[in-house]
């Protein structure tokens, strides 16, 4: 294991507020984040570095060595940063953000250009962006998961609906003729065809066939693709299907180079949240990318819709 310099800057504002509350409030993360950082050093280091009491935390003597020690190195460290943020920007806000890539190459990416601040960009499931806005390392993330911790709030803003889309050169006749009602007709031409996924959406295509069929897939996608964008271009290539979110493919559906052919007898959507936390120095440039992003494809949070998670 090694160690994290962040975990030096929480140890020295614990040390320097004399409380975990203190060094949250001046390190702008949450209490918990703070505690998580605290335990990693203790553990790197082998020895406890301050006696919890209910009102402060005491240095011990370890932890005043650790301070004398490391202090000069951190002030130096942070003066290399302060300089170089001069240098690289006058001083502009830098905020951390954390989504999906494709949602990012579809909605962010396009309006960096006229950002008036810095932007660093964080993709990973909805575990990792959480865990990420509980440790401080994230300002804003767009989940479809939400927790209880006191110090975060999450605010819907979109419906993501999943549809069955088909490539421009499938041949959708048989299909559009069928049955509907006839379920074990539309699920037998669905397996006929070649099927397009990602590594990471598997859960997706079992859930939308338990949630039409009601029981798992009994077969495996032909082709598995880095991401969902990689689908839609080999879909305007040539055949096959896949399951998508029907905003990530509304241009595509729009300019016909994938077609849309199926919401299934019940729809599969996801809410979509803005995660971030109640107090923050970065709340209008985390304003202007709420903004930017519902502009995109924000809409109304619908009814009581089968929600992945």
């Amino acid at each position: 294991m090694k160690a994290n310099l962040e975990w030096f800057r929480t140890f020295r504002a614990i040390y320097e507020t004399g409380t975990m509350s203190g060094a949250a409030k001046q390190l702008y993360v949450s209490q918990p984040g703070i505690g998580l950082h605290l335990n990693a050093l203790e553990a790197y280091t082998g020895f406890p570095l301050f006696e919890r009491t209910a009102r402060k935390m005491i240095p011990t003597e370890k932890g005043k060595l650790l301070y004398q020690q490391m202090i000069n190195s951190l002030l130096c460290m942070e003066d290399i940063e302060s300089r170089f943020q001069r240098k690289s920007g006058n001083d502009r806000a830098t905020v951390n953000v954390g989504m999906c890539v494709e949602t990012f190459q579809q909605a962010l990416e396009k309006h960096i250009p006229d950002f008036g601040f810095n932007l660093i960009m964080q993709f990973g499931n909805n575990d990792a962006l959480i865990q990420a806005l509980e440790h401080g390392s994230a300002d804003l993330i767009l989940t479809t998961s939400t927790t209880l911790a006191n110090s975060l709030i999450y605010n819907p803003f979109a419906t993501e609906r999943f549809i069955v889309v088909a490539g421009n050169s499938t041949d959708v006749s048989a299909f559009e003729r069928l049955d509907k009602s006839n379920k074990n007709e539309v699920m037998g031409w669905l397996k006929s065809q070649l099927w397009y996924s990602t590594a990471a959406d598997m859960h997706v295509l079992n859930l939308f066939w338990e949630n039409n069929f009601n029981e798992r897939p009994n077969f495996l996608p032909n082709y598995i693709v880095p991401n969902k964008f990689s689908i839609i271009r080999c879909l305007s290539k040539g055949k096959g299907i896949a399951i998508l979110p029907d905003f990530l493919c509304k241009e595509a559906i729009d300019n016909q180079e994938v077609f849309k052919i199926w919401e299934g007898y019940k729809p599969l959507t996801n809410i979509l949240y803005f995660g971030k936390r109640k107090q923050s120095l970065l709340m209008d440039e985390i304003k202007c990318i709420e903004a930017i992003l519902f502009g995109e494809f924000g809409n109304e949070i619908k009814g009581n819709p089968e929600t992945i998670k």
